[in-house]
């Protein structure tokens, strides 16, 4: 910065919320602390006192702002539209697993939930992907509102295999240490259910893509978990996807998860992989999704998945399978269509979950 004396001090943004450090849930206190993201905007000038900044989060919309670095004045430039929302009906903050110490962003509510979550437990969706060292940071989602303002609580397991803990994080979730994704994942949701927040039988479990594996692989080792799962272009069938080098992207894949070609990683994968592994015993009420033009997840791996859970389960709970003849791997491009689509996993969640 231009003649600037050069101490390092934090930058308070004007959303910042107050906390005590701690959340309520019925059966204890946890240690807990605000989320939001924030990135540099488009600083052009290099010898400048002003710095550019867009701030967002789970309750915030983005916002980008001009920061005086030596009076340390916010002046807003930019704000993304959200007609009607309030921002100060919800709270997110982040808490550890009591096993594994895994973060677990939590968003509800606040006027339904005033206490801090401490009168659950409550409907929760449990969300997760671990891949790719990929961070889930804190972002505003309109479309999560139907949830919340129906008392859901929104919770993000922030898995091994993930970059939020830097590299080391991202390096025992990958290789022979895939299987930590998975028991990440099920101390999240064992926390949530000791905590209070959650109870088995209000308690989904929602996975895309690479998230499906992880959700479809935790669900085959403790399916009493959750009442109900959605799986969106689901990587099930990992074996067989990994041991082909002729489909797309299976060779950059060996980077992440191995070869299965080579005989310790066979054995390895063949423990985890969610389709290989799905047993006879009861499992969660289930939908997935499929995309005829998916380049990345075959349209055949959510449909064998579907028709061995069908013939193998021991329980009398739905499978449901969808397909979108023209959608990739990212959905429908259509606007309103994508929001159908939401919709339709949202009421498929909320049927199963008991909401009204």
């Amino acid at each position: 910065f231009y003649d600037y004396p050069g101490q390092a001090y934090s930058v308070i943004f004007p959303e910042a919320q107050e906390t005590t450090g701690l959340m309520h849930t019925p059966r204890t206190q946890a240690a807990a602390k605000s989320l939001y993201s924030v990135s540099l905007g488009t600083n052009r000038e290099f010898r400048t006192e002003m710095l550019q900044l867009h701030y967002t989060s789970y309750m915030v919309p983005g916002r980008t702002y001009s920061y005086h670095v030596l009076s340390k004045d916010f002046k807003l430039l930019k704000e993304n539209g959200a007609p009607g929302y309030n921002p100060s009906l919800y709270r997110a903050e982040q808490i550890l697993s009591k096993e594994r110490q895994v973060p677990i962003s939590l968003v509800y509510r606040a006027d339904l939930h005033p206490q801090g979550l401490h009168g659950g437990p409550f409907p929760t969706l449990l969300t997760g992907y671990g891949a790719y060292g990929a961070c889930q940071d804190p972002y505003f989602d309109a479309g999560l509102l139907s949830l919340l303002d129906r008392g859901v609580v929104y919770a993000v397991a922030h898995v091994r295999g993930g970059g939020e803990l830097g590299r080391e994080w991202y390096e025992e979730g990958r290789y022979f240490k895939v299987k930590n994704r998975f028991y990440d994942f099920i101390a999240a949701a064992e926390s949530l259910v000791s905590f209070g927040i959650a109870e088995k039988s209000r308690l989904a479990a929602w996975g895309e893509s690479s998230g499906g594996l992880l959700v479809s692989a935790s669900v085959n080792l403790r399916p009493d978990l959750f009442k109900a799962i959605v799986l969106e272009v689901p990587f099930t069938d990992a074996m067989n996807t990994m041991a082909d080098p002729t489909i797309p992207l299976t060779c950059g894949e060996w980077e992440e998860i191995g070869n299965p070609n080579e005989r310790e990683t066979f054995q390895y994968m063949m423990e985890y992989s969610p389709y290989d592994n799905i047993r006879m015993q009861d499992y969660p009420a289930a939908l997935v999704t499929a995309s005829l033009n998916d380049t990345m997840v075959g349209y055949w791996e959510p449909l064998k998945y579907v028709s061995k859970l069908r013939r193998m389960k021991t329980d009398s709970n739905p499978v449901l399978l969808k397909v979108n003849f023209h959608a990739g791997h990212g959905g429908s491009t259509d606007r309103y269509e994508a929001m159908r689509d939401q919709a339709h996993n949202f009421a498929f969640l909320l049927d199963q979950l008991g909401v009204v």
